[in-house]
């Protein structure tokens, strides 16, 4: 018998933190300490109370049934009163919220509920892979928005050509971003939203950091007026209150967005356990001291990263927002060359930002989930490079 993948599987790139797994795979097979500085996964721990709050549900049996594909009342009250105090937005739970398995799950299925063969997604470059690659595979074609650094790593709105525009039926955005720690800047939603409106796209929030942020708390996308009527957004516990293997956020905005994602989530889960989904609403309701603490740790962290290196001589984007920081490759390498130099010569797991599109071109993302003493020994490794 012989057996094929399918065309959309076999002209997938390999994913890019899957390949990165593999290298240091090997490095360590050599005996080699690696700093693992790779990949964006909290090395905190989840806040206890989550943890008692899991633990005391899933001796209920009555969790341990289907759980409603929309997840609990409860669960979506509790998301839309995160959104009220956080943000100011009043959403009706029944109709405006729903509970999703973490956020790549519903980013991957949104495109499936709205776009058609032949329609055009506009996503960002460098991105978050899953835009895209899920794009083609609902037949989408994805068509990559610049992000440059001398623009703030925003979307150049007026650099869409008018026919690309027309043909879009959704439009990604990611602030504070992925891989370049970027903010929306003051007007840029109000820009969005009205380019929105002008060519009937929808807008897609990827607002997974939202409270990962060293500065000023930034704004949902939702809160622009007229965001509401063209707009979803997409939030997720996992870095927030370090649950990323828990699997469990919500989607909210548009009800007709909102109900569109839920039509595809029917026919293909059955939704979060009722124990996880009741963990999350003791970290949404609860105390909020832990997230204002892991702030102040990544702060700490940040500035031992970012600050050694910038005295060290490297170009350093010090971040505002997000756990992520990007390092200019140094004259003459690329940007996959300076992330395999780093892995081999120095044992720092580093993500060439080119796995995150073309654009990336030019930088390696670094994040700061280790500890100070770790990140420390990260900078005095890169001042030891013959670079």
């Amino acid at each position: 018998m012989k057996i094929e993948l399918a065309h959309r599987i076999r002209e997938l790139p390999p994913y890019l933190f899957a390949r990165i797994d593999a290298l240091k795979n090997e490095e360590r097979k050599k005996g080699k300490d690696l700093i693992d500085l790779g990949i964006g996964d909290p090395d905190l721990p989840t806040p206890a109370h989550i943890i008692a709050a899991l633990t005391e549900a899933a001796r209920d049996a009555s969790t341990h049934r289907y759980p409603s594909y929309v997840g609990m009342e409860s669960f979506r009250q509790a998301a839309a009163a995160f959104m009220q105090t956080r943000f100011g937005l009043s959403f009706d739970p029944g109709k405006e919220v729903i509970c999703v398995i973490g956020s790549k799950e519903a980013i991957a299925h949104f495109p499936f509920a709205f776009v058609n063969p032949g329609d055009v997604v506009l996503c960002p470059d460098p991105g978050y892979p899953v835009y895209a690659t899920l794009t083609r595979f609902a037949g989408g074609e994805p068509y990559f928005l610049p992000l440059r650094r001398d623009n703030g790593f925003l979307i150049d709105l007026d650099a869409i050509p008018e026919d690309i525009a027309r043909r879009a039926k959704i439009m990604w955005i990611n602030y504070p971003n992925n891989p370049t720690a970027a903010l929306a800047a003051p007007g840029f939603y109000e820009r969005v939203v009205a380019f929105a409106q002008k060519y009937d796209v929808i807008i897609a929030s990827d607002l997974a950091y939202s409270e990962m942020y060293y500065e000023a708390p930034p704004r949902s996308f939702l809160e622009t007026p007229g965001a509401r009527e063209v707009g979803i957004e997409f939030h997720s516990l996992s870095k927030t209150y370090n649950m990323t293997g828990w699997r469990v956020g919500w989607a909210c905005g548009n009800p007709q967005l909102v109900a569109g994602l839920g039509q595809v989530k029917t026919n293909v889960d059955s939704g979060v356990f009722e124990a996880v989904q009741r963990a999350a609403i003791a970290a949404l309701t609860g105390d909020q001291a832990p997230v204002a603490k892991q702030r102040a740790i990544y702060k700490e962290r940040r500035d031992v990263l970012c600050g050694g290196l910038a005295a060290a001589g490297f170009d350093v984007l010090t971040p505002k927002a997000s756990f992520y920081t990007l390092i200019a490759n140094p004259k003459g390498l690329t940007s996959i060359e300076f992330a395999a130099r780093l892995l081999t010569e120095a044992g720092i797991v580093a993500t060439p930002a080119t796995g995150f599109g073309p654009s990336g071109e030019g930088f390696v993302r670094l994040t700061v989930c280790a500890d100070k003493a770790r990140l420390a020994e990260a900078v005095e490794r890169l001042k030891a490079l013959k670079l």
